[in-house]
């Protein structure tokens, strides 16, 4: 009898599980500000928490921290949005002869790959191989920019992303206690823990990634600046966000970079490959390290499966999302196994 009654339970929660996530699923294109506040009250939290602990209260602590974050925001934009906005203005101008320019060097590569003793067939082969290349990277260039004229369409929701940010640090206590009275009492003590694995996962995956491409896209933008690279700052912008993607977002940053500098001179695009090889190599065995450790906890190969996976499903978004829900999956599916055994 006990045993139908805890099926029939688990049925039930199983059932409301289902039924809570289809819901979120119809309505998925109105909850955008509300995930985007989620995840700022996320990364401001452990900030609000500290100005708590000196005394402050929990409402001015995250007046506070919105006051300094403002001006932060309104001062660096003073400064780099006149530059950025030149920058795009510049691309728009340039773009026609930075095509015609890598048209004139695609045909010159072209006719000397075609002068070549290579055999037909391999020839062939390597063909179609950098045709559908070519098709793979003008989809994901067109997704990349519809996602982002995507997120400008979305520009009511950004607007009150702060205000429901507001909300969510201010009860962000009362939200985990509510969470925790929805789990049965011998249960939660497992979750607790399973919760502060997972704070521990999404530290490294948000707070520590998101760092590493501010750190990496203020470095690409000095050192092109440095060496004279058209749109420097553009670049580097560009850069940063795209830094975010493991592993290929760094090789896919630097295309443009390189690109654009092959245009000017093979010395010049050296010089550029070099500085993203030296700023890649820093990333990767000292900032990364120190930054995120091994909180994220994912072979490498996991972490390349999650983003072709998401990439597949989902797009830009899935690559973005992969490893976290993988990240965060991990912690959970442990935490059950241990519950159950």
């Amino acid at each position: 009898m006990l045993l139908t009654k805890k099926h029939f339970r688990l049925t039930i929660i199983v059932l409301f599980a289902f039924i809570a996530l289809y819901f979120l699923w119809l309505v998925r294109n109105g909850l955008y500000p509300f995930i985007i506040a989620l995840l700022l009250a996320y990364l401001l939290n452990p900030a609000v928490c500290y100005l708590e602990k000196k005394g402050l209260s929990r409402a001015l602590a995250i007046l506070l921290l919105y006051v300094i974050l403002f001006a932060v925001i309104i001062l660096g934009g003073t400064r780099l949005l006149p530059i950025l906005i030149r920058d795009l203005e510049s691309f728009g101008k340039e773009l026609p002869h930075i095509l015609g320019k890598s048209e004139e060097l695609f045909y010159l590569i072209q006719s000397h790959y075609q002068n070549s003793v290579l055999p037909y067939s391999i020839r062939m082969a390597i063909d179609n191989s950098i045709i559908s290349l070519q098709q793979e990277g003008q989809s994901f260039a067109s997704e990349v920019a519809n996602s982002i004229l995507g997120l400008i369409s979305y520009f009511i929701g950004f607007a009150i992303t702060p205000i429901l940010a507001f909300y969510f640090l201010h009860d962000w206590q009362a939200i985990k206690e509510g969470l925790l009275l929805l789990v049965p009492c011998r249960l939660r003590q497992e979750f607790t823990l399973a919760l502060k694995d997972v704070d521990k996962v999404l530290n490294g995956v948000i707070r520590g990634q998101l760092t590493i491409a501010i750190i990496v896209g203020v470095l690409v933008s000095f050192g092109l600046y440095f060496f004279n690279v058209p749109f420097a700052l553009l670049i580097g912008i560009t850069a940063g966000l795209l830094d975010v993607i493991p592993y290929f977002g760094a090789f896919i940053g630097a295309a443009p970079a390189i690109t654009l500098a092959l245009l000017e001179s093979p010395l010049l695009a050296g010089k550029v490959t070099l500085l993203f090889f030296v700023i890649h190599q820093l990333e990767g065995s000292v900032i990364g390290p120190k930054i995120l450790g091994e909180s994220v906890g994912l072979h490498p190969l996991t972490v390349i499966f999650c983003l072709f996976a998401g990439g597949e499903l989902f797009g830009v978004v899935g690559m973005l999302l992969g490893v976290p829900v993988a990240a965060v999956g991990k912690v959970v599916l442990r935490h059950s196994i241990k519950h159950l055994l």
